[in-house]
């Protein structure tokens, strides 16, 4: 018998959400499947670090297109084909592999986009449906045409690695004692949202420097920000920070938007955070962040600008036992991972 093959379709060009939901579920099919063949196919290359030669992976020539998609299919010959939240909009003509097991990760959408996802007939091909959210925080009732289909499985997250704090501090010259500040945008790619996003946080930045002793401010454009940017003096400006997550974890204030995979990753390392939602076609950050903003999970700016943050992060700063208080809020707060969950129905439907 040949190995199990599982291919996961992941459309890259602007977050990271669906690659590292991707690469997080394909982990554990490694620990459940050993020999499984898994390969990726994505629209940009993975930016330099996040990507080891644990999983293959295929580019899309062209980035506007999936024009390779149904080549792909033919050759790899998958058991398992994984789409991750985009759908095809014309499911009579996408190209499908004979004799395979679908399934589809569901991520949660505005109202009018769910909708969308719902009638979606390439639904009816899907032999499972996953969604990374616990059944309340995806909020939706279920079309009872997908309701058996469907597994709520919570986050799809990677956690932070045991020596994160003192490796990622030491890497970016905090010293004990020395306030960590990580602003990042996610993936960079939502061009305009990132603009506003970094000019606010280097206005911020040179309010705070003059208050608070020992600043250290780290920020992130990610992968798929394209512009050169000028950052004020103090701040130390990356392009790309792959061990993202242990520079979340190793940080005593976070800095961020409200994308998917970066509020995951700031609810499992329990940092305190500061967000600046920006709006989305398909996806609430506002909702999401002042979700977790109710629950004492951090606090949310709107409309986004350098002096409320700075404002808001000096109240935090100097309010004692402010940042002790979010952290034990998110130790309190439940959060299931759902990464071996998700791998173990994907290992069924090609058992």
């Amino acid at each position: 018998m040949r190995a199990h093959r599982y291919l996961f379709q992941v459309r890259n060009r602007r977050g990271l959400g669906h690659m590292m939901r991707g690469l997080n579920i394909a982990r554990e099919l490694t620990a459940l499947d050993p020999a499984a063949e898994i390969l990726f196919y994505l629209r940009t290359p993975p930016a330099a670090g996040f990507w080891s030669g644990q999983f293959r992976y295929v580019v899309e020539p062209d980035p506007n297109t999936l024009a390779s998609w149904a080549q792909v299919l033919a050759e790899f010959r998958p058991d398992v084909v994984v789409y991750d939240t985009m759908l095809p909009k014309a499911a009579d003509a996408e190209p499908v592999a004979a004799g395979a097991r679908y399934a589809y990760i569901m991520r949660k959408c505005l109202a009018e986009e769910q909708l969308e996802v719902f009638a979606n007939p390439f639904l009816d091909r899907m032999a499972a449906i996953i969604v990374p959210h616990d059944e309340e925080e995806f909020g939706y009732p279920l079309p009872p045409s997908i309701a058996e289909r469907t597994c709520f499985v919570g986050c799809i997250v990677r956690g932070p690695g045991p020596a994160a704090r003192q490796t990622l501090r030491a890497r970016y010259g905090a010293a004990p004692g020395d306030f960590l500040l990580t602003s990042t945008v996610g993936g960079g790619g939502f061009e305009a949202q990132a603009d506003a996003f970094f000019a606010a946080v280097f206005d911020a930045h040179e309010r705070l420097a003059r208050h608070i002793p020992g600043l250290r401010h780290v920020v992130v454009q990610g992968p798929n920000y394209a512009k050169q940017l000028a950052a004020p003096a103090g701040v130390t400006l990356v392009a790309v920070e792959p061990d993202m997550i242990d520079l979340l974890a190793a940080s005593d204030l976070v800095v961020a938007e409200g994308g998917y995979n970066t509020v995951s990753e700031i609810r499992i390392t329990g940092t305190p955070a500061v967000f600046m939602p920006s709006v989305r076609g398909k996806d609430d950050q506002e909702a999401r962040v002042r979700e977790l903003a109710a629950r004492g999970l951090g606090r949310v700016v709107v409309p986004a600008g350098g002096a409320a943050l700075a404002r808001t992060v000096l109240d935090l700063h100097g309010t004692p036992g402010a940042f002790a208080a979010i952290r034990a809020n998110h130790a309190r707060a439940p959060f299931a991972t759902g990464n071996r969950a998700a791998a173990e129905r994907l290992y069924e439907l090609a058992a």
